[in-house]
């Protein structure tokens, strides 16, 4: 793990070349991949198992210049929750998000179960998760890279894309952000608002909310206990809850079926997460004044040669 961990640690660092011979070594290769198709065109690094394989650790990919430099998009189960590995794909490369993870296998298909909490039945009879499930072990690359870039990125959000079947009595979506309490920045909720101006026959549970609702709401996941600082990531469900993490279980036939389904999750996502531009996108030269400090309720911004200004509120929100 510690040659993984380096790899990620070099990607992050634009330490391409030294990313590239690292890799190299766990037979895994580092593409760098111009997408022409967006405009501006991006560039994205895929880091990637090469054939044949052996150790189906899984894709991850790396924006160059994201524009969402704090997001970023997961899909733990995309062989057995259909399309999310697609949707993740879509809505990565719409956002121009920082990364994507995509898992390497089946989530039943290895024999072995994972020493973590929690049970399922996906795999037949309802048993410990297998060690193939990359939302439930700890001791795999999909784990390590998180816990990487929640380390390395400040303020990082992770949406984990999830499909499930719906019975009677369930919603399309259920959302989590690993606990029962309300974060500071309660993104869960704000998607939840931007998917129904997206499609607003949806309905929706969300554990912070619906306190009642017990199902398919993630306490078990090994990635949101991470973030939320488990005292155990394996074992123990987090009790606080950073607000960065959140686990989008969905219905198939309003947002996995097809590439419409997944503009919903996209353009919902666009309106939560808006353009995090570094410093050296500002020109720092020009001067601008905000005033008074303290404020009674109105703020006056002046300056010279200013083309337009924006004001967002906390939540990111122009």
């Amino acid at each position: 793990m510690n040659t993984w961990n380096d790899i990620v640690t070099s990607i992050l660092s634009e330490n391409i070349s030294t990313a590239r011979t690292s890799a190299n070594i766990i037979n895994y290769k580092l593409t760098e991949f111009t997408d022409t198709s967006i405009s501006p065109n991006q560039v994205f690094y895929v880091l990637e198992e090469k054939s044949p394989q052996s150790n189906y650790w899984g894709t991850y990919v790396f924006s160059k210049t994201p524009t969402r430099n704090n997001l970023i998009i997961q899909a733990p189960h995309s062989k057995y929750d259909t399309n999310t590995g697609k949707q993740a794909v879509y809505c990565f490369k719409n956002l121009v998000a920082k990364a994507l993870f995509i898992n390497g296998t089946h989530r039943c298909n290895s024999n072995n179960f994972s020493s973590c909490s929690g049970t399922t039945s996906v795999c037949g009879s309802s048993d410990s998760y297998r060690v193939s499930d990359m939302a439930h072990t700890t001791t795999s690359m999909f784990q390590k890279t998180t816990e990487n870039l929640f380390n390395a990125i400040s303020n990082s959000v992770f949406i984990q894309l999830h499909g499930f079947g719906k019975k009677s009595t369930d919603p399309y979506v259920i959302m989590s952000n690993g606990t029962r309490e309300i974060p500071t920045i309660d993104y869960a909720t704000l998607i939840k608002e931007t998917l129904l101006i997206e499609d607003n026959s949806l309905t929706f549970k969300l554990a912070h909310v619906n306190t009642s609702w017990n199902r398919l709401i993630g306490f078990t996941n090994t990635q949101g206990r991470l973030i939320n600082s488990s005292s155990d990531h394996c074992n123990a469900s987090a009790t606080t809850t950073s607000g960065r993490f959140i686990h989008i279980e969905q219905e198939k036939t309003k947002l996995r079926d097809n590439e419409n389904d997944w503009m919903k999750m996209s353009n919902a996502l666009k309106n939560v997460f808006h353009s995090t531009l570094g410093v050296e996108d500002y020109d720092l030269n020009k001067l601008i004044s905000v005033y008074p400090n303290p404020t009674s309720g109105r703020v006056y911004i002046s300056g010279k040669q200013i083309n337009h200004i924006e004001v967002y509120n906390v939540y990111g929100q122009k």
